[in-house]
């Protein structure tokens, strides 16, 4: 691929497939039971936070391209109606349905309340599974990329346009912070303490973002993109996704024998990194997580993430034989929650997507800022 192609693309339909396994693989995590480990579930957080840091950097790196800046104002127009809606819906149902089943208090909602409105989810005692089950404590995700939002574009519009090498070392240096406030355990050496308190200080899930924004760095200009060039020809694909597929199957186990090395979280961010350039670059596996099947979970995905909860109480409910965690209560409970999220897809997050869009679409009417016309055009999948 080269790079007039890669800066030509408008959208990237290979990543809605990778968002589809990210979510699938988290839901199966939680509910197919402790025979259904080897897809190593838990690490979908981390194929969602690399996406994020790209598809966020590319959108902003393209925009300056266009128009000379970035619109800080424009970028939290669209976050806002794409992140608040659904987000909103999900949580006010759970919150309804909790009030007329008594268990509001119960559920400790009013406590939990000042974290997820406020976007410190990761910072409610309940979030990892640790304390009250309130349908909600997967949301701490949503608390550490909402900070992403909140503080990467500052950075970026803070160095000016300046050229690549600049932005380069922005991200580096940003990392490097990140890593050396990762907390160590009692035993020394680059260990993350996965505690259910000391997770929250750790700043590795901030450096993972950030190896998706390196990514976007790279990709976006022309002399690194030359660098990368080679991981895009469809040979280069076969031993990068068998690196990834094994290092993902074998993710779990690696992780405890170990001892939670931080080493392990940064080479499978890395694979990922190579694993979006492949998904980039025309091949057999972008044709695959391309097709309409992967694509349609792809865009579910957000609103099938935040639904597995009380998804799988209210499935529990009607079908008291699922109770037990089994590859068939974890079908049941995806079949149903995709099922609701795609009618919050079509209900709640396209309409007020195309709000947004609207309003910005306004705005430019009043501004018409001079865009040049080989300007690389936005990603549609952001």
């Amino acid at each position: 691929m080269s790079h007039d192609e890669y800066l030509g693309m408008r959208r990237f339909p290979g990543l809605d497939g990778l968002r589809a396994i990210a979510a699938t693989i988290v839901v199966f995590f939680h509910f197919a039971g402790p025979k259904f480990v080897w897809p190593s579930g838990w690490v979908g957080v981390y194929i969602f936070f690399v996406l994020s840091g790209f598809l966020i950097t590319t959108l902003l790196l393209r925009e300056q391209d266009r128009t000379g800046r970035i619109s800080l104002s424009g970028f939290y127009v669209r976050r806002v109606f794409r992140i608040l809606p659904p987000y909103l819906v999900i949580l006010g149902g759970i919150i309804a349905f909790v009030v007329l089943r008594g268990e509001f208090f119960a559920r400790d909602f009013p406590h939990a309340l000042k974290y997820y409105l406020t976007f410190l989810n990761e910072f409610f005692p309940g979030s990892h599974g640790n304390g009250s089950d309130n349908f909600f404590s997967g949301s701490w995700t949503l608390g550490i990329e909402e900070k992403f939002y909140l503080v990467w574009p500052f950075l970026l519009v803070a160095i000016g346009i300046g050229a690549a090498r600049r932005k380069l070392a922005l991200v580096l240096a940003a990392m490097a912070v990140l890593l050396a406030l990762v907390p160590l355990t009692t035993e020394g050496g680059w260990l993350l303490d996965f505690s259910p308190t000391a997770i929250y200080r750790s700043s590795v899930h901030y450096a993972i973002l950030l190896g998706g924004c390196l990514l976007a760095i790279l990709l976006h200009y022309r002399r690194s993109f030359a660098v990368l060039k080679p991981f895009t020809h469809p040979l280069a694909a076969i031993p990068i996704v068998v690196g990834f597929l094994a290092l993902h199957a074998n993710l779990d186990p690696l992780w405890r024998e170990t001892r939670q090395n931080l080493l392990v979280l940064l080479g499978y961010a890395l694979l990922t990194m190579l694993l979006l350039i492949v998904l980039l670059s025309p091949g057999p596996a972008r044709w695959l997580l391309s097709t309409a099947p992967m694509r349609f979970v792809g865009e579910r995905s957000y609103s099938l993430y935040l639904l597995q909860g009380p998804v799988h109480f209210a499935v529990v409910q009607a079908v008291p034989a699922l109770g037990h965690n089994r590859l068939i209560t974890a079908v049941t409970v995806f079949l149903v929650d995709l099922a609701i999220a795609d009618l919050i897809h079509r209900w709640v997050e396209q309409p007020m997507i195309a709000t947004g869009k609207r309003l910005l679409a306004r705005r430019r009417t009043r501004v018409q800022p001079a865009v040049p016309a080989d300007a690389a055009p936005v990603p549609a999948n952001v």
